[in-house]
């Protein structure tokens, strides 16, 4: 949660810099260096705007594959330890009875 809330942030001060910026009214006899600041401005502060988006993507990717996938477990970790071997040997006991039954 503390990461979205820090990535949000980063987003909306992005935006309000970006819109200050292009909201500022231009000065009288300002000069060809000074437009250029400006701009470069703006653009550093559009290009901030983009990583912060592409970070609240990617925190939505990671939760979106948390929730499907779930956390990774460890080896021998997590409900049913032990179960899964104990499952595929009756399994593959299953499958040579019924392939007895085939055969005969």
């Amino acid at each position: 949660i503390d990461r979205e809330e820090r990535t949000v942030a980063a987003l909306l001060t992005r935006f309000r810099a970006l819109v200050t910026l292009a909201a500022e009214p231009v000065q009288d006899g300002a000069t060809k260096e000074v437009a250029a600041a400006h701009g470069l401005q703006m653009e550093v502060e559009g290009s901030a705007l983009v990583r912060a988006t592409e970070d609240l993507l990617q925190l939505t990717r990671e939760l979106k594959e948390l929730w499907l996938f779930g956390p990774l477990r460890g080896i021998n970790e997590g409900e049913g330890e032990g179960q899964m071997n104990v499952d595929s040997q009756k399994v593959g006991e299953l499958v040579e009875a019924v392939l007895k039954r085939v055969g005969e």
